[in-house]
């Protein structure tokens, strides 16, 4: 009896595995690709109104509301997954777990998946109940889709130049357990203990 929660949360923990990663900076230049077709050098004339957009060679990042910085944050030079500990992880969920390092830890007893990373704001493409609030001074998000999944991401900085501006912790549990308040516990945690820049 007790495989069948264990196979319901590698279930769970595959796909959101395959859909987060750790993020960083890709080094190198963009190439066109020689056996691609060659675009035309004038669209068609089949609209009768002209454009109004200006094309860009980069699309702007989707704009998260205002944005308050109390305490700038260092977004460089971190480890986008190792900021929590597992001693952090076991004290916030009361679970078990070992994976120092990591952009993700499973804990058991209660069974829950809990990913850990420096990343870019994505609170307007999420679905769920959301809620804006504050994590030293800065702006945070709470984005609840179910009582068993709740994500809390707090901004670093405003700095437009920063690749990755954001903290975020999300929990998932199998069994009944209270995910937003542990959410903001470790992203409390990981806010504090990045340096300040």
């Amino acid at each position: 009896m007790h495989q069948r929660p264990a196979a319901v949360l590698l279930a769970l923990i595959l796909p959101l595995a395959a859909l987060t990663g750790c993020s960083g900076q890709i080094k190198g230049s963009a190439t066109a690709d020689p056996n691609a077709a060659e675009a035309p050098a004038t669209p068609p004339a089949t609209s009768k109104k002209p454009s109004t957009s200006t094309p860009t060679s980069t699309p702007a990042p989707k704009q998260q509301g205002n944005v308050k910085i109390t305490a700038k944050k260092k977004t460089t030079g971190l480890e986008t997954c190792g900021v929590l500990k597992s001693a952090d992880i076991q004290a916030a969920t009361g679970g078990k777990t070992s994976a120092d390092g990591s952009c993700t830890h499973s804990t058991t007893d209660p069974s829950t998946f809990i990913t850990q990373m420096v990343t870019v704001p994505d609170v307007t493409d999420q679905e769920g109940e959301k809620k804006q609030l504050e994590i030293g001074g800065n702006t945070a998000w709470q984005v609840s889709s179910s009582k068993a999944d709740c994500q809390v991401t707090v901004m670093l900085t405003d700095d437009p130049a920063a690749i990755t501006s954001a903290f975020s912790v999300s929990v998932l549990a199998i069994e009944d357990f209270d995910t937003c308040a542990a959410a903001l516990k470790l992203a409390t945690q990981g806010f504090d203990r990045i340096p300040n820049a």
